[in-house]
């Protein structure tokens, strides 16, 4: 795999990282405003939850198409 692909790996790695820090800092200050407010902030929660787990599918599906293109620039096609 080339260096190229490995440095996209590790910057995408990252990204997946931040975003689930994102999901407990958020989760945890929901848990917090809810004890405040007595109010469970469910739906909002949820909203939160859907496009930080569609954030993180689209960035492993392209850690798979990256390592793949590794792949292949690896070995080519024998014909």
């Amino acid at each position: 795999m080339a260096a190229n692909e490995i440095k996209v790996n590790l910057d995408l790695m990252n990204a997946l990282i931040k975003l689930r820090e994102a999901s407990v800092v958020f989760d945890e200050q929901t848990d917090i405003i809810s004890q405040e407010s007595g109010r469970e902030y469910i739906e909002e929660s949820n909203t939160f939850n859907e496009g930080i787990y569609k954030c993180m599918d689209a960035i492993s599906k392209m850690i798979g198409e990256s390592a793949i293109n590794g792949v292949y620039s690896l070995i080519p096609n024998r014909i």
